[in-house]
This record gives C-alpha cells, sequence and structure tokens, in this order.
C-alpha cells in the first residue's frame, strides 16, 4: 500500500469552508500529513511542535510568535489554526520569521468541529493513497464523495448530519453562497433560534425523524434563509441516522432535486450503516486495545499509536444519565468535544466510543489531578443542547501500568457503572471509592437467582410487614444501619425510639431472628440486599 505523504494545506482549508477567515500561507506546496491540538498550558510547559498541523487553543499571538522562535528538539510545525488574530496583516510577520503557515479560524467555530473536519480530511487522505486511481471506493467509504454527487444533481449546497442534529458528518463548498444557518451549522453552533423554532413549528424536524419523505421548506426572507430541501436518513430496520439538507444558492434548484434527495437518502443509509459496523484502521485498533474485537497486541497498538507501551495511565469512562437522547446517542453528540478536552489535557491522550461510553486513556502519575480534570470535564456540557437536558458522569480507573493492562482497566469501569447509580450525587466515581459497591454488588448478582439461599425467617418478616403495614422490615434495615443503635435508628427514620423498639423486638417474633448476633445481623442486611436487587431485577 502507498505511503500517505500528506494532504495540501489548500485542501484542508477547502474541507473547513466556511470556518477558515483567512490564512497566510507563505511558501506554495504546504503538506500535512498529521495534526494535533495544543492549547496554552502545553505553550507555556514547552510542549513540542513538530506536527504537521498546530490546532492552537487559547493562545495569543505574541506566545504564538514566542513558542515558534524557540529552539525545539524537532522541526517546526508547518502550518497553525488559531483564533488569535483578527486578520492575515496580524500574522503576516509570524509567518515571515518562522516560514510556518498561518490559517484564521473563525471566532464562533468549535475547537472540536474543526480538529474533527481535519482528522476526517485526513483520513481520507490516507484512504486515498490505499486506493490510487480508484476515485470510486472512496466516493462508497464516505460520505463526501455522495455530498459532491447531490450538490451536481440538485446545483445546492449538501450537507448531512447525523441523528442528533448535532454534528456535520460532510457538506459540499459554501462558494460565499450559504446562508446564516448553513454558516452556523459548520462552525458547529446552533442557527437562529427564531428560526429553529419555525423549523419545529412546521413540523420539519418530526419529518426528518419520520423519514421517507423530502420536505421543501421555503425562503424566509425575514431571517434571510433561503429555501431548502431535507430528507431524514434511516436504517432498513428504521433507525433514524441522519438528514440530508440542500440549500439553494445563487440558483434555483434544479427540476428533480426532490428525486436526486430520495435517492441520497438510500444510498448514505447504507454508507452511515456500513460505517456504524466498521469503524476506521485506526478507530478499530483504539476500541481493540480497550477490550473490543478480540483485544489488540500491547506492541503492536503502541508503536501504530505512538503511546509508549509501559508509561503509567488513567482510563476514564464517561457516560451520560437522563435527558431526552438514549446514552448511546447523547455519548455519540458529545464524542468529539470529549476527545478534544482530552487531548487539550494531554496531547497522547486516546479517546474512542464503544456502545453509550466513552473511554479515555491519558498519562497520569497521580490520580488527583485526573480526578479533578475529569470533574471539570463533565461539568462543562452541563445545560448543553446537544445532551438533550442529560448530564455526563465519569468513573477514573487508576494505576493502569501500561497499554497491556487497558482492557482490565476499561473492565473496571464498566463494573463501577454496573454497581453505582450513573445518576448519583457523585459525578466522577474513582475505583478505589466504589470498590465496596462493585464487590458488593457482584456478590449479589452472583446470589440472585439461588433459591436456596433465600432465608426463610426473613421472607416470613417481609410477608407480614405487607400483610399489615407493620413498617418491620423499614425499621429493621434502619436497626441494621445504625449499627444497633436504637436513637440513631429511630432518629433516621422519624420515630420515637419506643417505637423503633417494639418493631425490631416485633420482627423478633415475627421472624425468628436474634439481632443482637452479628452473625444473624450480617446475614439479615445481605438478605435484605438480596430482596433489593430482586426487586429491581422483577422491574
Amino acid at each position: 500500500m502507498p505511503e500517505f505523504q500528506g494532504a495540501p494545506l489548500g485542501d484542508v482549508i477547502d474541507a473547513l469552508d466556511t470556518a477558515v477567515d483567512w490564512a497566510v500561507t507563505g511558501a506554495d506546496g504546504v503538506v500535512v500529513a498529521d495534526v494535533a491540538l495544543l492549547d496554552a498550558d502545553d505553550v507555556a510547559a514547552g510542549a513540542d511542535a513538530s506536527t504537521d498541523l498546530i490546532v492552537l487553543v487559547g493562545v495569543d499571538g505574541d506566545r504564538m510568535r514566542e513558542w515558534l522562535l524557540r529552539e525545539h528538539r524537532g522541526r517546526l510545525p508547518r502550518a497553525i489554526l488559531t483564533k488569535a488574530f483578527t486578520g492575515p496583516a496580524e500574522a503576516q510577520p509570524i509567518v515571515d520569521e518562522s516560514g510556518v503557515a498561518v490559517v484564521g479560524v473563525h471566532a464562533r467555530a468549535r475547537w472540536d468541529r474543526i480538529l474533527s473536519l481535519v482528522q476526517a480530511d485526513l483520513h481520507r487522505g490516507r484512504e486515498a493513497a490505499g486506493h490510487p486511481g480508484d476515485p470510486d471506493v472512496l466516493a462508497d467509504v464516505d460520505l463526501i464523495g455522495l455530498v459532491g454527487l447531490v450538490a451536481r444533481g440538485t446545483g445546492g449546497l449538501v450537507s448531512i448530519e447525523d441523528a442528533t442534529s448535532a454534528r456535520v458528518l460532510a457538506y459540499s463548498p459554501s462558494n460565499g453562497e450559504a446562508d446564516d444557518l448553513r454558516v452556523q451549522t459548520i462552525l458547529g453552533r446552533e442557527g437562529p433560534p427564531s428560526y429553529l423554532a419555525l423549523l419545529r413549528r412546521w413540523g420539519v424536524f418530526d419529518a426528518i425523524r419520520r423519514g421517507g419523505e423530502v420536505v421543501d421548506v421555503p425562503a424566509d426572507a425575514e431571517h434571510a434563509m433561503r429555501r431548502r430541501l431535507v430528507i431524514g436518513v434511516h436504517s432498513a430496520t428504521g433507525r433514524h441516522l441522519g438528514s440530508i439538507w440542500v440549500q439553494e444558492g445563487a440558483t434555483a434548484l434544479v427540476a428533480d432535486s426532490v428525486d436526486v434527495l430520495t435517492g441520497a437518502a438510500s444510498v448514505a443509509s447504507r454508507i452511515l450503516t456500513r460505517s456504524m459496523a466498521a469503524p476506521s484502521a485506526e478507530a478499530q485498533l483504539l476500541q481493540r486495545l480497550f477490550g473490543e474485537h478480540g483485544g489488540v497486541d500491547a506492541s503492536s497498538a503502541g508503536a501504530y499509536l505512538g503511546w509508549p507501551v509501559t508509561e503509567r495511565a488513567a482510563v476514564i469512562g464517561i457516560a451520560a444519565e437522563g435527558g431526552s437522547l438514549t446514552p448511546t446517542d447523547a455519548i455519540a453528540a458529545v464524542g468529539g468535544a470529549v476527545r478534544l478536552h482530552a487531548s487539550a489535557y494531554a496531547t497522547s491522550a486516546l479517546t474512542t466510543l464503544i456502545a453509550e461510553r466513552a473511554y479515555i486513556l491519558v498519562p497520569a502519575a497521580d490520580v488527583a489531578p485526573i480526578t479533578r480534570w475529569v470533574g471539570q470535564l463533565v461539568a462543562r456540557f452541563d445545560g448543553d443542547p446537544v445532551l438533550g437536558g442529560g448530564r455526563l458522569h465519569a468513573t477514573v480507573v487508576f494505576p493502569v501500568d501500561g497499554l497491556a493492562e487497558v482492557a482490565r482497566a476499561r473492565r473496571e469501569v464498566d463494573r463501577v457503572f454496573a454497581a453505582t447509580r450513573v445518576g448519583g450525587a457523585d459525578r466522577v466515581t474513582t475505583l478505589a471509592q466504589a470498590r465496596t459497591a462493585v464487590l458488593l454488588g457482584e456478590i449479589l448478582d452472583a446470589l440472585v437467582d439461588r433459591d436456596q439461599l433465600v432465608d426463610p425467617r426473613v421472607t416470613a418478616m417481609v410477608a407480614y410487614d405487607t400483610q399489615r403495614t407493620a413498617h418491620l422490615e423499614e425499621s429493621v434495615r434502619a436497626y441494621l444501619d445504625a449499627h444497633g443503635n436504637v436513637r440513631d435508628a429511630a432518629n433516621r427514620i422519624g420515630v420515637h425510639p419506643n417505637t423503633l423498639r417494639y418493631r425490631v423486638d416485633r420482627a423478633r417474633q415475627v421472624s425468628g431472628l436474634n439481632l443482637d448476633d452479628p452473625a444473624e445481623r450480617l446475614l439479615s442486611a445481605l438478605q435484605l440486599a438480596l430482596l433489593d436487587r430482586r426487586r429491581l431485577t422483577a422491574g
């Protein structure tokens, strides 16, 4: 297979479309093969600048110049994406001094969108290197070829969005004809709220979710919005996968655009279904590193991913709870942003999405700073509309002694999520904090279906309670939780201590349990926990 030499910087700029305001490219022929994100902390720490293309976040022009002109162990980047300058004139001196091209990103563009678009463009270049002279193969690999076909077939500006409408998967060049809704969508922002509300009143989003019909959205002069056609994309089983939008540009859409869009929805369905079932080589390798698809050799993974095989690390799991989206759709909606923030925290961070969770591998020498950062990360998304009203929670497993331990650590993350309620009070849980809950939960799971281990004395007490509403179970639970302290137990459930004593005595009479005996107290607590697990399982 031919080696990927890189993509022309001009192609990367074209892929970013209206998210780029200007560029000072210096010498012709700038080619980039890889991309990394660095923030102000990375620059202050003297991070290596040898990646071809740097997405530079939160670094002003003076610090950028100082960093670029500093003596580096490796070569300088070939280009930088930044929001630090208001125009090309401010960036020109840096380009002249360093020889590094500077690309000005729109101030409202989301960095996670920028990073994902660049990565997608470079991935497409790698795929092209594997299929020389065969563009038809590429058109069927991702959505870019389909977008071009639809643009030519309709004469409009085409974009394909995911099922949450929070992420643009592919789009055609705007050629200066994009209205505000398209511009904001490409930037990773929501369009004008009043116009989105109008689309909802017209039933456009409902039609997209239903699928099967092309909706003709008329132009709206009040919002300076042009005419659109849109259709929902669904799998063969009816799952909503996304939508295709065609904005009318300087000329009217061609007469048979509805037919073109109907056919495109069918093709997009196959592409999206296949891409979900068959992720890219790197994405699949990451999933294998985390224990999917049979696992992977740590040395091979480290060589491919550029990660030291024996470096100590932490594995973080992130899950969504609540809101209108399914956990899988919610985590997919924020997956790009999670990856962005992880890369900003540690440039070597590796992030993958598996089912309803995101998993992150970051280098770590201590769990405390990791836990603080993860707490800040999940809080960033509070109130974010892409979560549909949900919230993120996380689990941290540390230490992870090298890549060979990543899959085990991911299993520990899953154990913690299974044993602790995702929506609990703690937004971030470490394995050390959850160890008791994990082990107790797994012990209960091992016992819950073994009827021969049910204590008939506890069963008798619960049956008596059910028939007479005597509050015996509640009182015994409080008594056990208070380690036999009657006053504390009474305060827990809001009754007089004499009432609590009477109920506990009555429970002894009904069941035959001797709650003065430590072994019987332990057994009773375990039996009540098993009862809770059976009730939960029963629904």
